[in-house]
């Protein structure tokens, strides 16, 4: 062997003794259960619990880390919480850290406190804080925290806080607080707080709070406060508090508050607030406030207080005041008439000033003109009252 040869084999001896751990550092069992480190100031290649690697590392279970970076490789799940951070890539059975940066992905992941990058499991990714950016979970993706960027899950994808960002779970999404953002639940999407963005819920969408943007549910959409937007339910819509915007119920629109804009139901629009914009209910409009604007069904359009605009009911119109129209192919219930009323029956309570035209028509104090086979004016001398085809009164 050449004198250079030998040089060179020596320093490669003296190179892997310097790797080899020290018993100060290599033979720790009582603390992280040791490890082989092949390192040069701490580069290079561990295998066991090592607490601190630059590079690559290989262990069976993962307890009490500290730092590493570079490429870690966890066979089987901590036995409790490993504590530490990771970051590049983290592989494995379970790939677990309080904080995972960058790639993590397993059978299952188990993040700590929390992950900025992409974590991605075959059955689960389950952690104890807040994962962030890009997280996938083959059959649930569950979060103690918050939900943030892009989260899949199979079956499930779960946070006891919010949810930002785009969420989409195969049967249901599910948000301890609020829902923001692009949210999509194969049979359901809940939310224990408001739900804002373009969500939807394939059977239904439930929303402890308000609910804002374009949001659908494929049998029903229920808001324990207010629904804003372009919004949908399959059978049913309902808020406890005002709805506005474009929405439709399939069967029924019911608000605890006022309805505002452009809104349908299938058999029914309810509000007991107020009524204004275009309502359309297929078997009633019911308003406990005023109605103003358009409504129609083929039943009947009604409300205790004051309506403006045009209302048509296939059965009848019913309101304490009527500013505007009024067509009702059987009956028109009205005690305060300032306009125009057509239908079978027009009974004005109190006072009709304007035109109504009908078969009967009954006014209790007439300021105007009356159309009908027989008309009736309360007001009129005593022999004037009841005329045919036409009555008339002006004060």
């Amino acid at each position: 062997m050449s004198e250079a040869r030998k040089r060179y084999v020596a320093v490669a001896l003296l190179v892997m003794l310097a790797a080899l751990p020290s018993t100060a550092s290599g033979q720790r069992r009582s603390e992280s259960g040791g490890s082989l480190d092949l390192t040069v100031g701490g580069y290079g290649i561990s295998f066991g619990n090592s607490e601190r690697v630059n590079g690559l590392r290989f262990n069976w279970s993962d307890r009490r880390l500290d730092l590493i970076n570079g490429v870690n490789v966890t066979f089987w799940r901590p036995a409790d919480r490993p504590g530490g951070t990771i970051n590049g890539l983290a592989v494995g059975g379970a790939p677990a850290a309080d904080r995972l940066h960058g790639l993590a992905a397993g059978l299952v992941v188990l993040p700590g406190r929390r992950t900025a990058g992409l974590t991605a499991s075959v059955l689960a990714t389950v952690g104890e804080g807040t994962l962030n950016g890009v997280n996938i979970g083959g059959l649930a993706l569950v979060s103690e925290r918050r939900l943030n960027g892009l989260s899949l899950g199979g079956l499930a994808a779960v946070s006891e806080g919010n949810v930002t960002g785009l969420s989409v779970a195969g049967l249901a999404l599910v948000s301890g607080n609020a829902v923001t953002g692009i949210g999509i639940g194969g049979l359901a999407l809940v939310a224990d707080g408001s739900v804002t963005g373009i969500n939807a819920g394939g059977l239904g969408l439930v929303a402890e709070g308000s609910v804002t943007g374009i949001n659908a549910g494929g049998l029903g959409l229920v808001a324990d406060g207010s629904i804003t937007g372009i919004n949908a339910g399959g059978l049913g819509l309902v808020a406890d508090g005002s709805i506005t915007g474009i929405n439709a119920g399939g069967l029924g629109l019911v608000a605890d508050g006022s309805i505002t804009g452009i809104n349908a139901g299938g058999l029914a629009l309810v509000a007991d607030g107020s009524i204004a914009g275009v309502a359309l209910g297929g078997l009633a409009v019911v308003s406990g406030g005023d109605i103003a604007g358009l409504s129609a069904s083929l039943g009947a359009v009604e409300t205790s207080r004051r309506m403006s605009g045009l209302a048509v009911g296939g059965y009848k119109v019913e309101s304490w005041r009527l500013e505007g129209a009024s067509l009702a192919i059987v009956r028109t219930r009205i005690r305060h008439l300032r306009g125009l009323a057509v239908g079978a029956y027009n009974h004005v309570e109190r006072s009709q000033e304007g035109l109504v035209i009908g078969l009967y028509n009954r006014a209790r104090r007439l300021n105007g003109v009356q159309l009908g086979l027989l008309n009736y004016a309360g007001n009129n001398s005593p022999g004037l009252r009841y005329l045919p085809l036409i009555n008339l009164h002006f004060d």
